[in-house]
């Protein structure tokens, strides 16, 4: 099975990660600034398909979500900003994992 990562560089302001129903990770940021958390997923991938879905929580104003999931060799970035977002949840992206 390939290595997979989830890396994490923009929550603005809040992002939770599910992998298979499973929180994974989860940030809050009160502001939009750069970090870079790499998570890894190995082990919490199950044979067959697995489900990641990324949420993106807004607090007020803008909203800014940037990152990439990396499966072996190949790299999914991902990125949602829009400046006059509505507070609660103003973006999800889900990806399939084959294991």
């Amino acid at each position: 099975m390939a290595r997979v990562s989830l890396r994490v560089t923009h929550a603005d302001n809040e992002i939770v990660v599910f992998l298979n129903g499973l929180v994974v990770y989860a940030r809050e940021q009160e502001e939009d600034v750069s970090f870079d958390d790499v998570t890894d997923l190995d082990p919490y991938l199950t044979s067959g398909l697995n489900i990641l879905i990324l949420v993106g929580v807004n607090w007020s104003a803008a909203a800014n979500y940037q990152g990439a999931l990396t499966i072996g060799d190949i790299t999914q970035p991902f990125s949602y900003q829009k400046d006059d977002a509505q507070p609660g949840v103003s973006w999800i992206q889900t990806f399939t994992i084959p294991a």
